[in-house]
């Protein structure tokens, strides 16, 4: 006959029941747990990539709101002149006495009128195309240089060995850092020598030759 198990043995299986089923709460509340941290990262990363998004459609839209500004400027300035037009040709009009001479002679001006937009267009891209090639050949050709113009509170005039120099050029001179404004003859008496007229770095998008102190001939003797 199999004895009956000890109270103190079923206690002990009961225990080890129990631990047995917080142990597998507490594993699966550590699983719990990591799950959560996963989503809060997540989260958080889901959160910064929508304000980065949010960050970028608010300076596309500050953006596109500027150039409806703009925009909005240039029509308006574009009808004014247009009403200014307008006005103007009922003023010749109602100057002409007949309808006939009325209508010749607006049709006259009007052809007058896109002959001669025609011959600026065509003026003005001639134009725009000369300016191209002088600022190239201006930002391409370097001049011989063999003094230099330092700006400051009493003006320098130093001599260097002749460099090919062009405006907008750096040049560093005793550690401070200029940049050529311009090249022009030089300010002494009988110096047929190039000199190059220097601005600070911090003046450089100021326009050359503005600003620029430039000594006369009788300063430069003194």
């Amino acid at each position: 006959m199999t004895p009956s198990p000890r109270p103190e043995d079923q206690l002990d299986d009961l225990l080890l029941q129990r631990r047995r089923e917080l142990d597998a709460q507490v594993a699966r509340l550590v699983e719990t747990v990591s799950g959560l941290e996963r989503r809060e990262e997540l989260v958080r990363d889901s959160r910064a990539s929508v304000e980065r998004v949010l960050r970028m459609a608010t300076n596309e839209l500050d953006l596109r709101e500027a150039e409806l500004v703009a925009r909005v400027a240039e029509v308006t300035g574009r009808e004014e002149r247009l009403r200014v037009g307008e006005a103007e040709l009922a003023q010749r009009r109602s100057e002409l006495g007949a309808v006939e001479l009325k209508r010749e002679a607006v049709e006259r001006r009007e052809r007058a009128l896109a002959d001669r937009e025609a011959g600026i267009a065509e003026r003005e891209a001639e134009l725009a195309e000369r300016e191209a090639e002088l600022a190239e050949l201006v930002n391409t050709e370097a001049d011989v240089a063999s003094l230099v113009f330092v700006p400051g509170v009493s003006y320098d005039l130093t001599e260097v060995e002749p460099t090919p120099l062009a405006p907008g050029a750096a040049f560093d001179l005793e550690g401070e850092q200029y940049e050529v404004a311009r090249i022009g003859p030089s300010p002494l008496p009988a110096d047929t020598r190039r000199c190059a007229y220097l601005v600070r770095g911090s003046e450089a998008s100021a326009d050359p030759g503005v600003g620029l102190n430039v000594p006369d001939r009788g300063q430069a003797e003194a």
